[in-house]
Parts: structure tokens; C-alpha cells; sequence
């Protein structure tokens, strides 16, 4: 007869390991600029307790967790521990309605200075005073500000009364699992901030299209239209082969490209990239920077046309030098 096996198995003393798991890399988790991935670690520093902060960092650089994602509102995890099944941990944040958000946009097209930073894809560090006059907030001042949960033995045990049999995100203790979530978003936050923005309900790129067309209505209601249209008729509409059908000659020019004449010329619009970037977002500088770009620009443009005047005419026009020599020749 077979020996029978125990019912229960030792308890393991370390996580088991996981095979291409998300990992922080060793060195510090964000740097000192990312102000953004900072703030969310000062928060992460007064949520949880100290022995779970050092073990959840643990499991996040030892690469514990399979898999991670990040949607409208919450961060969801798969992190293993010691047990046969990864833990599910899931840190939410409260989100802001639509109707809202369309005021949060419109207080940022009205600032020259945010608008101007998050079109260029930078997340403004003074980027809650848009949102304080809503009464709201893009990043929590406070723990209890973010919700959590865990499928852990210790995360139910602790909240397990407030929990109930199917656990929903609670403002409770921290496990160490739900740390290693959170390392991992504060590392990703480092390098997209703007990923906070989903967290509260508007995904980054939505919101920076939102805020481009708010400036676009903002600027024909000042006179300044925009100057180049995204599809030109007889050239936008015509077709085009698939790649497939003409790789072979992608980087062929062709014959045509020796009937191209770019004569050398003022555009029809004067400052056609000053008027299509709009006002400028320094409001209380003390001389105007479009004025200043506008005189640089016009100054530059003037000694490019001079230079393109004191050039000699082209070969194809004189006679290359290969002719004029068997011209001699035939002689």
C-alpha cells in the first residue's frame, strides 16, 4: 500500500516563484523628478505598516506578480505568494462622472499654463488647483482616500469583518500583496503620469483630445482659425495601394521627383505655426513671446531667401562639367 499523504502541506517560507513576472528593477523606484510616482509613494509609506511595505517592495523586485493591468479606476493584480494560486489584489480609486470632467477640461483650456504643459504631454506639478474649485482631486491626500482588496488568508482575516464573503475594495489594512501593486504603479506612474487621469475615470489621450478641441473653439471665437486641414480633397481621397503590392519599389523615387519645383517662398499665411499653437500660455511675461517668435521667424525667413538668391543656378540649367568636356572632345 501506498503511504497516505498528509492533508495538510507545509507551509512554504518563501513566495514561489514566478517565471517572467512583472519586476521592479533594482535602484530606486521612481526618480527624485518624477513628482508624480513620489507623491503616490509618500501615500503608500502612510497606508501600510512598515514590515508589509518591506515585503510587498520584496515581492514587487523579485518579480511575484504574473500579471498586472490598469483600467478606468482600479489597478488589478495576479500576485504570488506562497500559496499553489496567485492572490487577485485590486486597488480602486473613486472616479469622476463625465458631466464633471467636462468642467475639468474647460477649466484647463481657460489656463494658458496647463493647457499648454499637457498638450505637450507633461503633468503639470501645480495640476490640482484645477481641480480643487470642483472640490476634487486627482491624487488621494489620504489612505483611506483609496480602496483595496485581497484575496490573502491575512487581507481577509484583518477586514474580513467589514468584507463580508465576497470581498469588495475597502479603505482597510494594507497587505504586503497589495503593496507590491502598488510599487508597480508607482513605478509606471514615473514614466506615465498620465495615468492617473484614468484612475479617475478619463483615459490621457481622451482627455488631451478633449482639451485640443476646447482650444481650437476657443481660438475661431478669437478669429484664429485653424490653417491646415487634416484631409485635402484629390489628395487625402486618393487611393492608395496596400504595401504589400509595392515594397519592391518603396524607396524608389521615381522619375517624377526630378519635375519637383520648391521655389523658395513666403507661406500664403504669414506664421501659419504661430496662429495654429494660439496664444501664448505666459500671460504675465514681460514682453509678448508670440511678437518675439514672430520677429524671429520673419528675420530667419528673410536670410534663407537672401541665400537662396546668391546661389548659383543648377547644373541641369548651365551644363554639368561631365558635358562641357566631351563637348571639347568632339571638337
Amino acid at each position: 500500500m501506498f503511504p497516505r499523504r498528509p492533508l495538510n502541506k507545509p507551509v512554504l517560507l518563501r513566495p514561489r516563484k514566478v517565471r517572467g513576472g512583472v519586476k521592479i528593477g533594482a535602484g530606486d523606484i521612481a526618480p527624485s523628478t518624477a513628482w508624480a510616482a513620489q507623491r503616490w509613494l509618500r501615500l503608500i509609506e502612510q497606508a501600510a505598516e512598515g514590515s508589509r511595505l518591506v515585503e510587498g517592495l520584496e515581492y514587487a523586485r523579485l518579480g511575484q506578480t504574473k500579471r498586472i493591468s490598469y483600467t478606468v479606476g482600479k489597478v488589478e493584480a495576479a500576485v504570488q505568494g506562497r500559496a499553489e494560486r496567485p492572490y487577485i489584489t485590486v486597488i480602486g480609486f473613486d472616479t469622476i462622472p463625465l458631466e464633471t470632467w467636462e468642467k475639468v477640461v474647460e477649466t484647463m483650456a481657460d489656463g494658458a499654463l496647463y493647457a499648454a504643459k499637457l498638450l505637450a504631454s507633461e503633468l503639470p506639478a501645480n495640476i490640482e488647483d484645477v481641480f480643487a474649485p470642483l472640490g476634487l482631486k486627482l491624487f488621494p491626500m489620504d489612505a483611506v482616500e483609496v480602496k483595496h482588496l485581497c484575496t490573502c488568508a491575512e487581507w481577509r482575516g484583518e477586514n474580513g469583518a467589514e468584507a463580508g464573503p465576497s470581498p469588495k475594495p475597502i479603505a482597510g489594512k494594507w497587505c504586503k500583496h497589495v503593496c507590491c501593486a502598488a510599487y508597480l504603479f508607482a513605478q509606471r506612474l514615473s514614466t506615465e503620469p498620465f495615468l492617473m487621469f484614468l484612475m479617475r475615470g478619463m483615459e490621457g489621450q481622451e482627455l488631451i483630445e478633449r482639451l485640443r478641441q476646447r482650444r481650437v473653439l476657443a481660438g475661431a471665437v478669437l478669429g484664429v482659425t485653424p490653417i491646415y486641414q487634416q484631409r485635402v480633397a484629390g489628395v487625402a481621397d486618393v487611393p492608395v495601394k496596400p504595401l504589400e503590392e509595392c515594397i519592391e519599389r518603396f524607396w524608389d523615387a521615381g522619375a517624377a521627383m526630378a519635375s519637383i519645383d520648391l521655389p523658395l517662398s513666403p507661406p500664403p499665411v504669414s506664421h501659419p505655426i504661430l496662429r495654429r499653437l494660439g496664444q501664448s500660455p505666459f500671460t504675465n511675461a514681460p514682453f509678448p513671446l508670440v511678437g518675439l517668435l514672430a520677429s524671429c521667424y520673419e528675420v530667419v525667413s528673410e536670410r534663407a531667401r537672401k541665400v537662396a538668391d546668391e546661389m548659383p543656378p543648377e547644373a541641369e540649367e548651365t551644363g554639368s562639367d561631365d558635358e562641357t568636356e566631351d563637348e571639347a572632345e568632339e571638337q
